[in-house]
Parts: C-alpha cells; structure tokens; sequence
C-alpha cells in the first residue's frame, strides 16, 4: 500500500515515480511485442505543439494502441499490468478499491528531433467530476489517473514528460505562453525515469511533452483508470464487451468492467 510519505508527496505533487516495476525481463517482452506489431504504429497526423517555438520540432509523436487485444504472447505483459502487484496498491489508495480500466493502453514513442506536445489541464481548468481532484476526510478523491510504464530511459535534458507540480489543486488558468514553453520554464518539470520505472499522475495535473533530444527512441506505455464507479470515456466496451475480454483472468476482467458501484 502506499506510505504516508507518497500520499503526501501525490497530494502535494499530483504524481509520483516509481522505481523498478518492471523487471528487465518484462521490459524486454513488452519491447519485443512492440517490434513485432510496429508496422501498425502511426506518426500522428497533426502536430500538438500549438506553433510554439520551443516546443517544435523535425517529426511528430508515434502511437499504438490495441496491445490487450494482440494474439498470444504478446498481449500478456500489456493485460498483466492491468493489476500489477507494484502498482495495483497505488491505484487502489489513489482511486479506490475496484478501480477500472478507462482507456489505453497505448504507446507514445518519439524518435530524435521529434516535437513537444504543449502542456494541458490544470485544476480550474477540469469541467467534471470525471477529472476532479481533492482531499476530504483523510483520503483522495480523484477522477481519471495515469499510469506511465517506462519502456526507454528518459534521463536529464531528454525532454519527454513534463509537468507543473502542484498543478492539479490550481485555482487560476495556466498563463498561455507557459503551457507553450515559451516562459516560466523554470516551474516546468521535467520528469526523469529510468526503463522499467511508472510514473503516476492525475490527469487534472497540468502536463505535456518536451521535445525528444535524445538518440535513442523514446517509448512510454500509458494507461488511464478512473474510480469504479466512474467514467471519463466510453472506455473498451459500448454495449458489449470486445471478445478479447473474455479471454482475460477474472481479475483482469474486473478492471475492464463498465462503470458500476463495487460492492464489497
């Protein structure tokens, strides 16, 4: 379960790093399985720096989605991480017991040169519940949530994921030239994680993308889960469950559930 230091520091920060998740061994498999379905990636048809000077770059941002859905071997890192014994205790302290699956997981992957994604979000700036974030009665109440799998090490100077600490709990908009990283740079952090570390952050946290410096290519696997009660998208199913679900074990399956009250 989490201690009451990463409480603290969630509350305080709006997100969390944390070491060592994954093994080298599940790091390799989800990167292998990533190879394999690669030709199915696509360099997004828009560019998400805003036509901002800082945030620009010579290529866009990668994206794959479908890994739970993917044949045998290779869905089966993807669809364990659904409940993860690391991070299933953060979610259930973060979200609640009964946690769900909203959407994801996809991969974002950034070669060298690739553009930053401008920052969004922030506490005022969140229209429902669905994104809320607060502190009542010794607990948190949050809406949508991120879990971040590192699959490439993201080191100082990388770029990649950014944030602006504290930013969930903001009571005024975000000034636009700092969402553009144009000023107040120095308020913007950088989050630096190693291959095999998660980050997790509230997606009320006011967050986005540096550009990609180095020469390796960047690839993160995220992950968005909401209170079991809760909804931020359609999520996996509409009316029926996909096949695939079936196919998963019934805790697996328990994350995937539609929105319900969970009864314990």
């Amino acid at each position: 379960m989490m201690t009451e230091d990463e409480r603290y520091l969630f509350d305080l920060t709006g997100y969390l790093v944390i070491k060592d998740v994954l093994t080298d061994e599940e790091v390799e498999r989800c990167n292998a399985a990533i190879d394999h379905h690669f030709d199915q990636a696509k360099e997004i048809d828009r560019s998400l720096s805003g036509n901002s000077k800082t945030l620009s770059g010579t290529s866009r941002r990668i994206d794959l989605g479908g890994m739970l859905a993917w044949e045998r071997p290779w869905c089966e890192p993807f669809r364990q991480f659904l409940i993860h014994p690391r991070i299933k205790p953060y979610l259930d302290g973060i979200l609640g017991e009964g946690y769900r699956l909203d959407h994801g997981p996809g991969m974002i992957a950034m070669d060298q040169g690739a553009e930053g994604g401008t920052l969004h979000g922030g506490g005022i700036e969140r229209p429902n519940f669905s994104e809320a974030y607060f502190f009542k009665d010794g607990r948190i109440y949050t809406g949508l949530t991120v879990v971040e799998y590192m699959l490439a090490d993201e080191g100082p100077g990388d770029g990649g994921l950014a944030v602006i600490p504290g930013s969930h709990k903001a009571n005024l908009p975000c000034p636009q030239s700092m969402k553009l990283w144009e000023k107040y740079q120095e308020h913007v952090l950088e989050v630096n994680a190693e291959a095999g570390d998660a980050i997790i952050f509230s997606e009320t946290l006011t967050h986005g993308t540096l550009p990609w410096t180095a020469n390796h290519q960047r690839r993160a696997v995220l992950y968005k889960f909401s209170p079991g009660f809760q909804a931020y998208s359609a999520g996996a199913h509409q009316i029926t469950y996909p096949d695939y679900i079936e196919d998963m074990t019934p805790e697996q399956r328990e994350v995937m559930e539609a929105p319900h009250i969970r009864r314990r």
